[in-house]
């Protein structure tokens, strides 16, 4: 790799992460459509992007670096029936130009149901409803040996009623792969951007985040690991709820501290996600992925669940692929996730 374009790729992650860290709101609830997984396969695994070269162009589209020439022509659908009326779906397909590099296309969309329209006084003068979508366009490229890099643009339409904003986001990512491709490592910086219209006077901020990811292929076991890191730029991402306190105070006023290393390790877990895939064939596989902090955020206390754990299995026939997820969620309800992949 020259000199130059060493320079030109550490300023520009240098540049971006500065931004992000000035400008960091990972964990804004804005732009849910942001945060949503985009297929049954990443649902399966729990990540916030993947991490590793594959073959599945949904996955793909998580980070542009990982792009790549296998997934020429190949297409996917997601249907994802969510909680009450609100459901998603979503699209992707990616294509392969000679020299120019790899693109991958997506649209996601959500849909939060119909409401009704009352006045003050509660009378009912109609119904309205409430969606979001996504587009994603994709550009991924290998730019020196080993190191693959990709851009992604993201313009989001928000509209509530007869409310409406419109937002552009972006992601850059680079991937490292071992020359033998057993592992590789991505760093990816997402949703750099800003909101270009809002719904009243107020503009939210994109929930801009740095996140790490490392896949290792085990070379005699048909296993390939997961680790992903997010929310880089903010150490302590635990919530505040002020019905269940860290700090317990009894009857006389005393107060007992919560653990110092208890803190530091639930601070830390938070930020990482875990996951795992078994292939013992290429026409079918499992997947399973486990996230400390959506555990802790959704679990039910004094109450057994497997909040925080994800699981899901794909199967492949000739040129279609069938991948069904579930991501528990909460103890009482957990959203299916189908996509029907092909290849043309």
């Amino acid at each position: 790799m020259t000199l130059k374009r060493i320079t030109i790729i550490f300023l520009s992650i240098l540049g971006s992460w500065i931004y992000t860290n000035a400008q960091s709101t990972a964990g804004n609830e804005s732009f849910a459509v942001l945060n949503l997984f985009n297929s049954a396969q990443m649902t399966a695994r729990g990540l916030s992007f993947m991490p590793q070269f594959t073959k599945e162009v949904s996955s793909a589209l998580t980070n542009p670096s990982v792009l790549n020439d296998y997934l020429n022509n190949k297409a996917a659908v997601t249907y994802t029936d969510l909680f009450g009326s609100t459901y998603q779906a979503a699209l992707a397909y990616a294509r392969s130009f000679e020299k120019i590099g790899n693109f991958g296309f997506g649209l996601q969309y959500i849909n939060y149901g119909s409401f009704k329209q009352t006045e003050a006084n509660d009378d009912v003068t109609g119904t309205f409803y409430a969606n979001e979508f996504m587009l994603t366009v994709g550009w991924g490229k290998q730019i020196e040996k080993n190191i693959y890099f990709g851009a992604t643009f993201k313009p989001l339409f928000s509209k509530y009623e007869t409310y409406s904003s419109f937002s552009l986001a972006f992601d850059i990512a680079a991937t490292y792969a071992d020359p033998t491709k057993s592992w590789q490592v991505s760093a990816i910086l997402k949703n750099i951007g800003k909101q270009v219209s809002s719904f009243n006077s107020v503009r939210d901020t994109l929930p801009t985040d740095l996140q790490l990811g490392f896949a290792k292929k085990f070379a005699h076991a048909p296993l390939t690991l997961y680790i992903v890191a997010d929310n880089l730029t903010k150490w302590n991402i635990r919530e505040n709820d002020a019905l269940n306190p860290r700090d317990e105070v009894s009857m006389d006023g005393t107060v007992d501290k919560e653990n110092k290393i208890s803190a530091f390790l639930d601070k830390g877990f938070r930020h990482l996600q875990f996951a795992l895939d078994i292939a013992p064939s290429e026409n079918w596989y499992l997947s399973v992925g486990y996230s400390w902090r959506r555990h802790q955020e959704m679990k039910v206390d004094d109450a057994f669940s497997w909040t925080g754990l994800s699981y899901g299995l794909g199967i492949k026939w000739r040129k279609f692929t069938l991948n069904y997820a579930r991501n528990e969620y909460h103890k009482y309800g957990s959203p299916n996730y189908l996509t029907l992949g092909y290849n043309f």
